[in-house]
């Protein structure tokens, strides 16, 4: 396929909604213990002195649980001496994620993966360390809302394409020469570094603000930065960040969706300003096609964002320099916390948390429905149930290109033919049994189709027929013959109510017409005669 029909990212450049954290503890009243149990009072003081001490805000909440169970549990029956025992063996497995220097990582230091050391920023609001997406058996180092903990949570990703497999020997080091550098094992490659050339050594610290800026500085001038996260950006805006366009190189800032939830890698969603320099910010596909217009800034609010204009939260501006605009955004209470994700489904989604529990909130979100999402099926997906967790299907006589990425919502490999056509295979005779069209009711029309006036409905489809790029055909009200070539992108199925569809016709292997139809469509019969030249290579 050609770069208009994959679905996987063009470029290697460059995340998430989150879940709170655990409800308040209320306290107990427990009974004395039995006079008859071993545990003595000494030990029950201290599991009462360490209830309190276990962070609701960690990073492992099972961990959490797991540790209360036991300490409450132990005080709340006849307490035996193995339960103490049980407390230390959880301690001892368990190894929580420690500050090791404040918010600062300083010139021959490091920060390993396996004794899960991180920084924090100064007001304790962000967090820098290693983290698994999910399920994954990958490592990445990233920064995160300390207080909402990891879970779908991360901000900011360092290794974003290049994932480290080994937690005994990973670390971030910043070495003597000024370069923050991650190793895993032995290997004398990092894995990912800040690659900067320095008048000399010894001068840099690396430190995590209070906004969630990772910066590399100048120690002896604080205000002179070599390096910062915020020029390096992945699927998530924070306030101070800068989204900008160069008007002379063309070169813009672009935030990039994760391939998925588990998968950090680039996917094919990005938000950036728009190409044609008005003042407003887009959405799009694979860096190729808009599919949502935030609207005109009008000094107050984009006009297709209407929430902005009972907005009390935020201070959006744009700015003019030299070469190009950024645009930025502040928050009126500093005591607020917000993002602003792109995520992997192609929807962009602000969210703040005011007060309470910990918690985000979403402020706005767009596009508003998944139909407005280009391609979000991708190649010979079709979208079905909309505005649901799993909304694509695979046509009929296709399966999902890979069924582990499907199931976590990553259709950017889209669905793939079970059997070849003919032609691709050079298997066609006139005896065999032929490929044949399937009839796809009421759909919104793929993208990219061409037209072919002044031609028959049948001279269409066996011109179709008879090309073997040709792998769908529609015939109009008004005479016009639609040709698809390659993968479909953009289809949609639409409800019997809505009839402002129109039928499609899929091209499909001579062994799908033997196997039973589903709900998209009915076999359509076709010859393999004339409609010559209507159709050339």
């Amino acid at each position: 396929m050609g770069g208009g029909d994959t679905c996987q990212p063009q470029i290697s450049t460059a995340g998430s909604t989150t879940r709170g954290s655990q409800k308040r503890r209320r306290h107990r009243s427990y009974p004395p213990p039995d006079n008859t149990s071993s545990f003595d009072p000494f030990s029950c003081y201290l599991i009462a002195r360490a209830i309190p001490q276990i962070p609701d805000h960690s990073q492992d909440l099972s961990y959490v649980i797991i540790l209360k169970t036991v300490l409450t549990g132990s005080m709340r029956t006849n307490h035996q001496p193995w339960l103490l025992f049980v407390l230390l063996l959880i301690l001892s497995y368990y190894t929580p994620c420690f500050s090791i220097a404040g918010d600062t990582l300083s010139p021959g230091h490091s920060l390993s993966l396996s004794k899960r050391e991180t920084i924090v920023s100064k007001d304790g609001t962000f967090e820098l360390g290693f983290f698994q997406p999910g399920t994954s058996l990958k490592f990445y180092l990233g920064t995160w809302f300390r207080r909402f903990g990891q879970k779908d949570n991360i901000v900011w990703v360092a290794n974003k394409e290049n994932p480290l497999s080994d937690p005994s020997s990973s670390t971030l080091n910043l070495s003597e020469d000024g370069n923050l550098l991650l190793f895993q094992g032995s290997s004398k490659i990092p894995f990912w570094w800040t690659n900067l050339t320095f008048p000399g050594s010894n001068i840099t610290e690396a430190v995590l603000g209070e906004d969630g800026n990772f910066v590399l500085r100048d120690r002896s001038n604080l205000s002179r930065i070599f390096w910062e996260s915020f020029d390096h950006i992945t699927d998530t805006w924070l306030p101070g960040a800068k989204l900008w366009i160069d008007k002379v190189t063309r070169k813009q800032q672009l935030f990039i969706s994760w391939k998925n939830s588990q998968d950090p890698a680039p996917g094919v969603f990005s938000l950036q300003l728009d190409p044609d320099g008005s003042n407003q910010f887009v959405l799009d596909w694979n860096r190729s096609q808009i599919y949502w217009h935030s609207g005109l800034w009008n000094g107050n609010y984009f006009s297709n964002i209407p929430e902005m204009t009972m907005n009390s939260i935020y201070n959006f501006s744009f700015v003019s320099y030299e070469n190009g605009i950024y645009l930025t955004h502040s928050l009126h209470n500093p005591s607020f916390h917000s993002k602003l994700v792109m995520k992997c489904t192609g929807e962009m989604q602000l969210l703040t948390w005011l007060s309470g529990p910990w918690v985000w909130n979403s402020f706005w979100s767009a596009p508003r429905d998944q139909s407005d999402i280009y391609a979000l099926c991708c190649a010979f997906g079709v979208l079905y149930h909309e505005n649901s967790s799993n909304p694509c299907e695979c046509l009929k006589g296709f399966q999902p290109f890979s069924m582990n990425y499907t199931r976590i919502s990553d259709w950017s490999g889209g669905c793939v033919r079970k059997s070849a056509l003919q032609c691709e295979n050079n298997t066609y005779a006139n005896n065999a049994t032929k490929d044949w069209f399937l009839k796809v009711p009421n759909v919104r029309l793929p993208a990219n189709s061409k037209e072919y006036s002044t031609v028959s409905a049948m001279n269409c489809d066996v011109a179709c027929m008879n090309n073997c790029s040709c792998t769908t055909y529609a015939y109009n009200r008004s005479g016009y013959c639609m040709i698809w070539k390659g993968a479909l992108l953009n289809l949609q199925q639409l409800s019997d109510s809505d009839q402002t569809g129109q039928d499609i016709y899929l091209k499909l292997a001579a062994d799908e017409s033997t196997k039973e139809l589903d709900r998209f469509g009915t076999v359509v019969e076709t010859a393999r005669q004339g409609a010559a030249g209507i159709l050339r290579g």
